[in-house]
This record gives C-alpha cells, structure tokens and sequence, in this order.
C-alpha cells in the first residue's frame, strides 16, 4: 500500500509542478492567436503570363495590372483588369484604354487607398526597350479608364524608384531613390497634383538605394531598406510634413504580436534586411479617422536571394515609444520569398491581393494571385501594444543574443519553481 501512495504522490507532484514550466511561457503562445484566423486564399490564376515588376493598384472593386517582365518579354505596355468580385480577368490592351507610354519594366503606379471617392491612379518611370530610364507620369482615371500625361519629373530618369501617393492636407505624390545610367540615387520629389508640378525636397539621409520599401501614413512618407552599393539595407526613414525634415526610424526589427495584458515583451521575429518586394498601406475603411498602417510583402533577403517564407510584416506609426513606429509579423504568403512581385488593396476594404514575381529556388515567374483578409488584424490592433522598450539599432546577433538570454532566464526560472515545489511536497509527506 505504501508504494501505491508513493506512486500516486508523484504523480500529483507532476502535475503541481508542470504549470511552473507551462505559465511563464503562456505569453508567447499568446502573441499571435489572431493572427491564427488570417490565411492566404487562391484566386484566380493571371492569363497574362507570369512576371516580375508588375504595376499594380486598385479602386474599390478592380484591381489594375499593366508593364513588367515576362520569360518572353521584358518590356511590356499590356494592361489589365482584374474584377475582385466575379475572380475574372479582362486584357484591355487592344481597347481604348490602352496604355498610350511606352513599353516598360522597373516601373511604378499608386492610388488612394483610404479616399474611396478618389478614382486616380498615377504610373511611370521604369526602364524602355532602349534602356532609357523613364522620368514619365501618368494619370489613369479608373472609372472612366482614361489616360491623362501629367509633366515629367524634372530629375533624372530611373528604375525602381519609391513612389508614394501622400494623402490628407499634402495631396501631392513623392518620388526618389531607384538607379538610373550613373548609379544609385537618394533624391526626393514631390508631385502637386493640383497644380501639375514638382518640387525638390531634401534627400533622404540615408546611402542612395534601388529598390526600396516605401509607403505613406497620412502626410507622412516612409522610405527604406533596398539595395545600395555596399549591399542590401534595414534603415528606415519618415518624411515628417509638419517640419518638411527627414526623420530617422528605428532599424526593420519585427516583433510577435503581444496583447495589453500581457506584461512581457514581444518576441523578436526578424531584423534581417530586405529588398525588391512589394507595399502598401491602408485603414481597411472609407472613414477618414482611421487608423492607417502600412505594410511590407515578400523580397529577397539579406544575400538578395530567397528568405525561407514569404515575409509580410506591418508598421505601427502609433505603438512605438519616443515617436518611432514598430514593426510586427503577420502570416506569410504560401512558399518561400519572392522577387519583385506585385500587390494592391481594394479601397476602404481590409482585402490586400498578392501577385507574381520571381521564385529563385524554382528559376519561374509566377502567374499566381493570393488573396488575405485583415480584418482580424484591425479587429484586433486597438488591443495591441508596442514592445515595453525602444527597439536599439543593434547587430542582428546582438538581437538574437538578447532573445536567447530571456529564453535561459525563462528555463532557469521555471527549473526552479518546479524544485522548490518538489521539496516542499516531498517534505510535507516524509
């Protein structure tokens, strides 16, 4: 009989002292629930071919596809129509609402994703068939499909610039970085659109760059990350409008999801640099006091070669501390990274579509559309909360160092309460 009661004693110990491993790390289970409900969806394949450096934006029910590189040619001028409700697309390249500039590839287009009743789309730039780099802009107006030219940007030309459409009190689009015939640039314009003018602003403090990571939040343009001559980049800078001055942000570091009750830190996902994906920013709603964040998708990674998942990571000008945003991971779109892939968001919805690009592992261009909802993420981004400390502009080594610390500590201390509990149980009934 003793040894079934010393039996049935150590089992009651067990299970005394496994919520002493269980319960410190019950917050890190916690981080990501919500984000357990957002997935990638399938959508109908593109019958134009797969490529990279599409153009892509959209209105409220139409997302808008035109230029790029295909196997077969890598320069195009072909444009499309993609119907969000009915899956379907439509070529209107042989139509009246062709694109009337030349063929391209590396090239750029915008449009309003917050302003639902704004139905201008503004394309340009890129590289020719003749390797002229482009200084053009155009205006689309996606209701009616008609072309307009606006005035060229009086720099030079160049590929893969950042363009962002700045929305609210400024109205204007700004333009810079990319490379052109002499190099890499870090120049800055600003396009009135009322008035068809630009203007030059400061250059962004950081190493000139090709291919950046841009977006705007209200009158404010971020730009960052991208490829420079010493190789590919994880700064980041905020163009303040109240002060017409270069702000700089933290270094892309990106954290798990934490919840206001959680009183431990986020996790440290990623601070690798990263390159050539695609961005956007959006409320996912027609209210003009939304909240807006902006988002980064896919790339290549610090060896601008394949990251081993497709990468999709929000801004949150509003969590951080001293007034820098944070950065926050959400689920990937399936596979591993991509290259220069193309994405837009329907206006005042939480739909975000995901297009193409180039797959290294595989050497294709692909011809796939994926779909995620963010609902839950707005559903659930008034109860989140920014990680406890500033995030340093430390080495990526010094981050994960500082992770696996926390993580030792965690184990150390739950060793602990688990023999602290065995003792005292096994002295109660000694």
């Amino acid at each position: 009989m003793s040894g079934l009661l010393d039996y049935l004693r150590r089992i009651v110990l067990i299970g005394l002292a496994a919520p002493c491993w269980i319960i410190p790390n019950v917050a890190v289970a916690q981080q990501a629930d919500f984000t357990n409900t957002m997935t990638w969806e399938a959508k109908a394949t593109f019958p134009g071919g797969g490529r990279h450096h599409p153009i892509t934006f959209a209105n409220a029910t139409h997302g808008f596809l035109l230029t790029g590189s295909t196997a077969a040619n890598s320069y195009l001028s072909d444009f499309w129509i993609y119907d969000a409700d009915a899956d379907t697309w439509t070529d209107l390249s042989n139509t009246p609402a062709a694109f009337p500039g030349d063929a391209r590839t590396y090239g750029y287009g915008v449009a309003s994703t917050t302003n639902c009743s704004n139905s201008k789309a503004y394309v340009g730039f890129g590289a020719n068939a003749f390797g002229v780099r482009l200084s053009d802009l155009w205006e689309l107006d996606m209701s009616t499909l008609i072309w307009r030219r606006l005035a060229d940007l009086p720099g030079p030309g160049r590929r893969h610039p950042a363009m962002n459409y700045v929305e609210g009190s400024v109205n204007e689009i700004h333009v810079g970085l990319g490379d052109g015939t002499t190099g890499n640039f870090n120049d800055w314009w600003a396009y009135d659109i009322a008035t068809d003018s630009w203007r030059q602003l400061p250059e962004l403090p950081g190493v000139p760059r090709h291919h950046p990571f841009y977006f705007s939040i209200g009158p404010q343009s971020y730009a960052g990350l991208g490829h420079s001559s010493r190789g590919i980049e994880r700064d980041w800078y905020r163009w303040e409008a109240s002060t017409s001055t270069w702000v700089s942000e933290n270094d892309f570091s990106s954290f798990a999801f934490k919840y206001e009750n959680d009183a431990s830190n986020s996790m440290l996902i990623t601070t690798e640099a990263r390159v050539a994906g695609t961005q956007f920013s959006t409320s996912g709603s027609c209210d003009s006091d939304a909240l807006v964040y902006g988002f980064v998708l896919s790339g290549d990674g610090d060896d601008h070669s394949t990251m081993a998942t497709g990468e999709f990571h929000v801004f949150d000008p509003y969590g951080g501390v001293d007034g820098m945003g944070v950065w926050h991971e959400l689920p990937p779109h399936p596979g591993v990274s991509r290259w220069a892939p193309g994405s837009f968001v329907l206006q005042g919805s939480t739909k975000v579509f995901f297009f193409g690009g180039y797959e290294h592992t595989q050497q294709i261009l692909l011809d796939d559309l994926w779909m995620m909802d963010l609902t839950p993420f707005f559903d659930s981004s008034t109860n989140q909360t920014a990680p406890t400390d500033n995030v340093s502009n430390s080495s990526q080594a010094d981050d994960v160092m500082a992770d696996e610390a926390v993580m030792s500590a965690r184990l150390a201390w739950t060793f602990v309460l688990a023999l602290a509990t065995a003792v005292v149980f096994e002295y109660s009934y000694s």
